[in-house]
């Protein structure tokens, strides 16, 4: 913050809780700088391919002065509002991943318990609605049962307890979040919070 020279540009791509990120935004304001959170999406496949989704927040104009930076980083790049928005987004963004990662889990595990193989399942679902990437990504991590590190358990919890932080902020009740949640404690409380995200399915089945 001492080195910030008026006029600098001040880009947070991790994602952070959204009163922070405003907190941030301010005081980096109040020394002459520019403000813009832009958390992204992909995991490590999409940063390695330079495919990453990013939500920013902040000015129209600001954005127009990041958009080079990120047009090297991502294929789908949005300006979601002001300082904050990229992380209310990035915030839902997590939501629908753990909660899809458990709809796998579950599915799968369902597959493999009745008797049925679940590689054959998963190869049932492509192009229908229960397709996703998270079904071709991490269904087939599940089924190999290789959970090296792209999304960390861990991460994917934290994320998700800053969306709860956030919903209770605004006075809602996100119910299946705060269970993913959970879902993902008993996951750390094994020693998994260091594997991919995708590991959630070792809580479902104790064989894996």
């Amino acid at each position: 913050m001492q080195g910030l020279r008026p006029g600098s540009l001040v880009i947070d791509m991790g994602t952070t809780a959204v009163a922070a990120t405003r907190h941030f935004a301010h005081e980096i304001g109040k020394r002459g700088g520019k403000y813009l959170d832009a958390p992204v999406s992909g995991g490590q496949v999409g940063a390695q391919q330079a495919a990453l989704t990013i939500m920013a927040g902040g000015s129209e104009a600001v954005f127009a002065r990041a958009k080079p930076v990120f047009a090297t980083l991502g294929r789908h790049v949005t300006r979601v509002g002001d300082v904050g928005a990229g992380q209310v987004a990035k915030a839902a963004n997590q939501i629908i991943v753990g909660l899809t990662i458990g709809a796998v889990a579950e599915a799968l595990t369902l597959a493999k318990k009745a008797g049925v193989d679940p590689a054959k399942v998963r190869a049932a679902f492509e192009g229908g609605f229960a397709w996703s990437r998270i079904m071709e990504l991490h269904g087939q991590r599940m089924i190999d049962a290789e959970f090296a590190p792209g999304g960390k358990a861990a991460t994917q919890r934290k994320d998700l307890a800053q969306a709860l932080e956030l919903a209770e902020q605004i006075g809602i009740d996100l119910p299946a979040t705060r269970l993913n949640r959970d879902l993902y404690d008993r996951l750390i409380d094994q020693g998994g919070g260091e594997l991919d995200h995708s590991a959630l399915v070792k809580v479902i089945d104790s064989e894996i």
